[in-house]
C-alpha cells in the first residue's frame, strides 16, 4: 500500500502562526511538480498561434479537430479554448472572451495557484485552505457550470 500525499490527520505540531491543511513531504513535491506543469500549459499557450476563427488551435498539437464540430457542426464546451489560452497569453482578453469565456476564469485560477503551490511546498501546509477537497471541489463546479452555461448560450444561437 501507498503513503497518502497528504495526511488525513491534521499534525498536532504545527509551526507557530501556520494555518491550513498539513501536506507529507511527497505532497510538497507534488505542489511543486504541479506548479511547473501550469507553467509548461502558460508556456505552451504562448507558443501556440491562436487561431482567428476562435477553435482549432490546439491542432498545432497534432490533436484532431473537435470530434463535436466534425459530427454535428455545434461547438462543444471546450471549444476555443486553447484560442482562449493564447490568446490570453499575448494580453488580448477581448479575443480570449470571444474563443471560450470559461477559459478566462480558468486560466486567472491556474495562474494564481502556481505562487500559492509554491507557498503551500515551502510552508509544508496548504496555505489559507483548511479542506483541500472541499476547495477543489467547489472550484470545480464553479468552472464546470461555467462552462455548461457557456455551452448552452453557444448553441441557442447557432
Amino acid at each position: 500500500m501507498f503513503p497518502p500525499l497528504i495526511s488525513p490527520v491534521p499534525s498536532p505540531v504545527s509551526p507557530p502562526g501556520s494555518s491550513g491543511f498539513p501536506l507529507t513531504p511527497a505532497s510538497r513535491w507534488l505542489c511543486l511538480g504541479l506548479s511547473l506543469l501550469l507553467l509548461m500549459v502558460f508556456g505552451v499557450a504562448r507558443w501556440l498561434e491562436p487561431q482567428p476563427r476562435g477553435f482549432g488551435t490546439h491542432q498545432q498539437l497534432g490533436l484532431p479537430p473537435c470530434t463535436s464540430r466534425a459530427l454535428w457542426n455545434l461547438p462543444c464546451p471546450a471549444c476555443g479554448m486553447t484560442t482562449s489560452f493564447a490568446n490570453l497569453t499575448r494580453g488580448r482578453l477581448t479575443s480570449a472572451v470571444r474563443a471560450n469565456i470559461t477559459a478566462v476564469p480558468l486560466a486567472l485560477t491556474c495562474l494564481a495557484a502556481i505562487p500559492w503551490l509554491w507557498v503551500s511546498a515551502w510552508r509544508g501546509c496548504c496555505w489559507k485552505i483548511d479542506d483541500p477537497v472541499l476547495t477543489l471541489f467547489w472550484v470545480l463546479l464553479c468552472l464546470m457550470g461555467l462552462a455548461v452555461l457557456e455551452w448552452g448560450l453557444r448553441l441557442s444561437f447557432v
